[in-house]
């Protein structure tokens, strides 16, 4: 690792699907960081890159089911060179998930007590059935759950009981980074608003670092410390959460800034953006975004930008570019 802080680190990686007419590049060339306690969030709509990136980078997707390149370290070690089994032992204990749907991630036909268990005694078998009662009654009521639903099926609790019984799953054998993928999804506005205070309290609590992928960046400019803007497999801008909510420089950035409607003021017309996302089997010359940019210049369509760096911020737009004029490659 470059920074002894750094709990993930993604280095220049790219995942490619294996389909009839040939390789398509999902993602490209992407680069990354979690630090220690903290929380970066990953945005970007549908179809950006973003649940393909991670589960590849942590092989959850693997060969022969996607080609990965680039380097990935998570606390110091090489997830893609690593054999099986030594990754298989960093799940949970290093790193851990919480997925997209909580009713599918649980077993349907066990209790929430037999699931944990199991989850233990996997990597901490040494546990007695006491031990493993205690620790799964300590993270209920961290998750501010009741013991009692060590007890229950899945199905006899609601989306937001669900949702808090697998993020007290991931934090069972406390890892260090904890990848949510849409945390949310499916959820009612209020527990989705419960949940990721929920997160947000607990990781500063406990310490963990957080990779937080959702498509709704207003969500993660109110919590994120970092974020990091995808679109069609390429990373479009990324810096602290903060100065993305002052003023978004990405011309995508921007759009999706402003695809949320403010809670105060006069009653606006919310705008879409036009277009649809490229199509990855034939990818664009240019910029991927050149297609649906309302400032988009001749050569936003020729040549791919590059990911610069100003300050704490990284854009990949020659229309920032030419308007700056002070950018200086990343290295």
């Amino acid at each position: 690792m470059n920074n002894e802080q750094e709990v993930l680190s993604i280095e220049n990686v790219s995942v490619s699907y294996p389909t009839t007419e040939g390789w398509v590049q999902a993602v490209r060339d992407v680069s990354l960081c979690v630090n220690k306690g903290q929380l970066v969030g990953l945005a970007g709509e549908s179809g950006s890159g973003k649940s393909t990136l991670v589960l590849a980078a942590t092989r959850v997707l693997s060969p022969p089911t996607v080609r990965v390149e680039g380097k990935v370290e998570i606390s110091g070690r090489k997830v893609l060179d690593i054999s099986k089994k030594e990754l298989r032992m960093m799940r949970w204990k290093t790193f851990s998930f919480v997925t997209q749907s909580a009713m599918n991630a649980l077993n349907p036909v066990l209790r929430i007590r037999t699931q944990m268990h199991d989850a233990i005694r996997a990597h901490v078998p040494k546990y007695s059935r006491a031990e493993a009662d205690a620790r799964c009654a300590e993270v209920l009521r961290i998750v501010e759950l009741s013991t009692s639903k060590l007890d229950s099926y899945p199905h006899q609790l609601s989306g937001g009981q669900r949702q808090r019984i697998v993020i007290a799953l991931a934090l069972l054998l406390e890892p260090e980074l904890i990848i949510m993928d849409e945390p949310t999804t499916a959820l009612d506005v209020v527990a989705q608003r419960e949940i990721i205070a929920l997160i947000r309290r607990l990781q500063r609590e406990l310490g963990f670092a957080v990779l937080l992928i959702t498509h709704d960046l207003s969500l993660l400019l109110e919590v994120a410390d970092e974020v990091v803007v995808l679109y069609g497999g390429r990373v479009m801008e990324s810096g602290p959460a903060y100065e993305l909510l002052r003023e978004a420089r990405h011309p995508y950035s921007k759009a999706l800034v402003q695809s949320f409607p403010p809670l105060h003021g006069p009653v606006v017309r919310q705008e879409g953006i036009p277009g649809t996302p490229p199509n990855m089997l034939h990818p664009p010359a240019g910029c991927p975004f050149a297609d649906r940019c309302s400032v988009a210049i001749e050569r936003c369509h020729l040549d791919m930008p590059r990911l610069v760096q100003t300050g704490q911020r990284s854009i990949a737009c020659h229309v920032q570019a030419n308007l700056s004029g002070t950018e200086v490659e990343r290295t």
